[in-house]
C-alpha cells in the first residue's frame, strides 16, 4: 500500500533534515588566477545529497515502518551506509556529563586526551587518526582553529544541546557544505529550538550545579515563538572551580608502593559562555537561521607530574572567542533545493608564564595569539529520478594567524591562508539499498610577511559507500564504505617557534570500513534493540603525531606511516519493566592495532602514542515514575607515550565508574551524581592526573510550566 502524504512528509523531513551554518566575507581577499580557477571548477565540482523512498507494498514492511518513525534516530542510525552513533537530550541526562567531552567519552572508537581537571583542554580523536581529522561541527557550521586544528570541547555547554552524534568518515545526510566533507569523522552538535504549537510559546529551564573542587555551573536557557514566523532561544552559563584535587605521587618503581598524597595546584577556572539562536520562517520550506556565540575564560595551566616535582606552574590563559553565522534554507520543491551560510569566527587568547628563566623580561613572559576567520559556502540538491539525487557545493574561506610576544616569535612568519573545497556527490536510496559517492577538490594558497611560506595544495579525496537490507520483513543491513582524505598541517604544526617546521608533509588517509546493523523493536520484553558492528582499517601516510610538553606547547613531527586495524562494537537495549518502568543500556567496546609501519624507525611495529588496543563504556539506568537512577562506566587499555621498550613509557589501563540519581516534582528536578565512584588513580595524559572520587549536585527549575 502507498505511503500516506503526513507519513511521506515526516519522512522526507528526516531524510532531508538540514543544520545551521553562517559567516561574514572578508573584503579583502585578491582573487588571483588560481583563485579564479577554483570558482570556475567549483561550479562544475560539488556536493550533492539524495534520498528518496521507494518502499515494497506488503503489510509486514507498513507495520515496521509505522513502528520505526516513532523515532527517527534508529532508523537513521540502522540505515547509515557509514556508521553513525547519536545521544539524544534524554539519553545525555543519563551520562553523568557536564560537558561535550563527557558524553564524547562513551561513543566507540573515541580516544579522549584530557589534561586534568575542570579547566583542562580537552580533545576527541576517532579511530586512532588524531584530533585534526575529527572536524566538529555546530548547527551545520564546522568549528575550525587554525592555529593548532584541535577543538577544545570543555568550552561546550550541554544545557541548549537537542542532541550529540558522531559520524565515521562523514554524515549521511549529504545536502551539506563542502566542509562536512572535508574530515576523517564528524561529530555534530544540534541546539535546541522551539518547534511552532499554538498551544505553546514558550519553554525554559533555569539550572544550578556545584561539586567537588569549588564547582559552580549556574545556567540559563529560554526559547520563543512570536507566531509562526519567528523563534528565538537564548542559553547562557558561567562556570567557576578552584580545580583543587588530590592525586596520589608514586615514588620508585610500580613494586615498590609508595606514594604520598599531594593537591594540584592553578587549576582554578572561571568562564562564561553566552549564545542567542534566531529563526525567520519566510514560507514553510524556506528560512533564514543565525547563530552568534561569546566564549570567554580565565583559568590556569597545571604543569606536569614528575616524581619529586610537586608542579609549581605558573602559566595561565585567557580566552575570548566569538562567532557569528547565517543560514539561508530553500527547499523549492521536492525536485530541487539550495542553501547558503556565512561565518565570521575571531579567536584572542593570551598565555603568561612566570619563571625565573625568562631573564630578559624579568621571570614574565607574554604571548597573544589572534586568529581570525571569514567563510562563505554554497550548496545545491536536485532530484534527478525518484531514488536519486545529486548536489553539488562550494566552500571557501580565508584564516590569518597574528602572534605577539615579549620574548618568543621575534621572526614569526605572519601566515594567512586560503581554502577553497568543491564537492560533487549523490545518493541513490530504496527501502532496501542506499548507495553514495562524492568526489572532493582542496585547494589551498599561503602566504606569509616574512620567510618562506608552506606550497600550494590542490588535492582530490574520492569516497563511496553502501548499505543494503539482506531480509526483506526484518531491519539487518550490511554497509561498507571507502574514503580518503588529505589533512594539511596547521600553522602550529608549520611556523611555530621552536617547534614548527615549515616542510613537514600532508597526511593522507585512506579509511576502509564493513559492517552491519540489526534494529528490532518488536521483541515482547524490549522497546528498542540496536546492534552494529564496525570493523575498519586506515593507512595514513606522513601521519602528523602531536606530542604534548605541558598545556599550550607541543612538538610534531611525521610518523611516516602508520596502518590502523580496529572493530567497534555499539549494543542498545531498552528493557520493559513494567506499565512505566524502563531500563535503558547502552554498551561500546573498540578494538584498535594503531602501529608505526615506517620502514626504519624505532617505533617500527609499535602501538602509536595514547592509542589503547582496547577501550570501552558502558552505561545502565532505571526510569521509575519520576525516579531515575543509573551506573556509568569508561575503561582503557595500557597505552605508550614512546618506545615500549622503554617501560618508563608506559601508561597503565584504567577503568572509571559513576553513578547518579534523580527526580522529578512539578516543575522541579534534582539530580545527584558520583563521579568515579572507587577513587581509581589514573591519567589521560601522561604526568597529568585526573581527578579522583568527586561529586555534583544540581537543580533546575522548568520555565515552561
Amino acid at each position: 500500500m502507498p505511503l500516506s502524504g503526513h507519513f511521506r512528509e515526516l519522512f522526507e523531513r528526516f531524510i532531508h533534515r538540514q543544520i545551521v551554518t553562517t559567516v561574514f566575507k572578508n573584503s579583502g581577499f585578491h582573487f588571483h588566477s588560481s583563485i579564479r580557477s577554483f570558482l570556475f571548477f567549483s561550479v562544475l565540482f560539488c556536493s550533492s545529497t539524495a534520498v528518496a523512498d521507494e518502499f515494497q507494498t506488503d503489510t509486514l514492511h507498513t507495520r515496521k515502518l509505522k513502528t520505526v518513525t516513532v523515532n527517527g534516530q534508529r532508523l537513521q542510525v540502522a540505515r547509515a551506509a557509514m556508521p553513525v552513533q547519536i545521544f539524544a537530550e534524554k539519553e545525555i541526562a543519563t551520562l553523568n556529563a557536564v560537558n561535550i567531552t563527557d558524553v564524547a567519552k562513551y561513543f566507540s572508537g573515541v580516544i579522549i586526551k584530557d589534561y586534568g581537571g575542570i579547566g583542562g583542554m580537552k580533545t576527541v580523536s576517532l579511530r586512532g587518526m588524531g584530533a585534526q581529522y575529527t572536524g566538529v561541527s555546530y548547527d551545520g557550521t564546522m568549528m575550525s582553529d587554525i592555529q593548532s586544528g584541535q577543538i577544545d570541547l570543555g568550552r561546550f555547554s550541554l544545557d541548549n544541546i537537542a542532541e550529540i552524534s558522531l559520524s565515521n568518515g562523514q554524515p549521511n545526510d549529504i545536502f551539506q557544505s563542502a566542509r562536512m566533507f572535508s574530515s576523517g569523522g564528524v561529530l555534530c552538535l544540534k541546539t535546541k529550538l522551539l518547534d511552532y504549537d499554538k498551544n505553546k510559546s514558550f519553554e525554559g529551564k533555569a539550572s544550578f550545579k556545584a561539586g567537588s573542587f569549588g564547582f559552580l555551573n549556574p545556567s540559563l536557557f529560554i526559547a520563543k515563538n512570536f507566531g509562526k514566523k519567528w523563534a528565538f532561544n537564548l542559553s547562557t552559563d558561567a562556570q567557576m572551580a578552584n580545580g583543587k584535587y588530590t592525586f596520589l605521587q608514586y615514588y620508585g618503581s610500580s613494586t615498590d608502593n609508595l606514594s604520598a598524597e599531594l593537591k594540584r595546584s592553578n587549576t582554578d577556572i572561571t568562564s562564561i559562555r553566552s549564545e542567542i539562536n534566531a529563526l525567520y520562517r519566510i514560507k514553510e520550506k524556506e528560512s533564514i537561521a543565525l547563530k552568534s556565540n561569546f566564549f570567554g575564560s580565565e583559568r590556569g595551566l597545571p604543569g606536569s607530574i614528575t616524581f619529586y616535582n610537586t608542579d609549581d606552574s605558573q602559566q595561565r590563559l585567557k580566552d575570548r572567542t566569538f562567532f557569528t553565522q547565517i543560514h539561508y534554507l530553500n527547499k523549492v520543491s521536492d525536485k530541487f533545493q539550495h542553501q547558503y551560510f556565512a561565518k565570521f569566527n575571531l579567536s584572542d587568547n593570551y598565555f603568561t608564564d612566570i619563571d625565573s628563566k625568562y631573564i630578559s623580561t624579568n621571570g614574565v613572559l607574554n604571548d597573544h595569539y589572534l586568529q581570525k576567520e571569514y567563510y562563505v559556502s554554497a550548496s545545491f540538491q536536485y532530484k534527478l529520478l525518484e531514488p536519486l539525487f545529486i548536489s553539488a557545493s562550494t566552500d571557501w574561506w580565508y584564516n590569518d594567524l597574528t602572534i605577539n610576544s615579549n620574548v618568543n616569535f621575534k621572526d614569526f612568519n605572519y601566515p594567512t591562508r586560503n581554502t577553497g573545497l568543491a564537492n560533487l556527490a549523490t545518493k541513490y536510496l530504496t527501502e532496501r539499498l542506499t548507495l553514495g559517492a562524492n568526489l572532493l577538490y582542496t585547494l589551498t594558497r599561503e602566504n606569509v610577511r616574512t620567510g618562506v611560506a608552506s606550497p600550494d595544495r590542490d588535492k582530490l579525496s574520492p569516497s563511496v559507500s553502501a548499505s543494503y537490507k539482506l531480509l526483506e520483513d526484518k531491519e539487518f543491513r550490511i554497509r561498507a564504505f571507502y574514503k580518503n582524505i588529505y589533512r594539511l598541517p596547521t600553522f602550529n604544526d608549520l611556523y611555530y617557534q621552536e617547534m614548527g617546521n615549515k616542510n613537514l608533509r600532508p597526511e593522507d588517509a585512506n579509511q576502509y570500513n564493513i559492517g552491519f546493523t540489526y534494529l528490532e523493536t518488536e521483541i515482547p520484553f524490549l522497546s528498542e534493540f540496536i546492534l552494529s558492528a564496525d570493523g575498519y582499517y586506515n593507512q595514513v601516510t606522513d601521519k602528523i603525531i602531536a606530542i604534548p610538553r605541558d598545556m599550550f606547547h607541543w612538538s610534531m613531527t611525521n610518523k611516516g606511516n602508520v596502518k590502523i586495524k580496529g572493530l567497534d562494537v555499539n549494543l542498545k537495549m531498552n528493557i520493559k519493566a513494567g506499565k512505566s518502568d524502563l531500563i535503558k543500556t547502552k554498551v561500546n567496546y573498540s578494538l584498535q592495532s594503531a602501529k608505526d609501519a615506517t620502514l626504519g624507525s624505532d617505533n617500527f611495529g609499535e602501538q602509536i602514542p595514547y592509542t589503547p588496543v582496547h577501550s570501552g563504556s558502558g552505561s545502565i539506568s532505571y526510569e521509575h515514575g519520576k525516579w531515575e537512577a543509573g551506573y556509568n562506566m569508561i575503561f582503557s587499555g595500557v597505552r605508550w607515550i614512546g618506545q615500549m621498550t622503554d617501560k618508563t613509557n608506559k601508561m597503565n589501563g584504567y577503568a572509571m565508574h559513576s553513578i547518579f540519581v534523580s527526580t522529578s516534582y512539578k516543575r522541579w528536578k534534582v539530580n545527584a551524581e558520583i563521579i568515579d565512584l572507587f577513587n581509581t588513580q589514573y591519567e589521560v595524559v601522561k604526568f597529568y592526573p585526573m581527578p579522583r572520587r568527586n561529586f555534583r549536585i544540581s537543580l533546575s527549575m522548568d520555565l515552561g510550566k
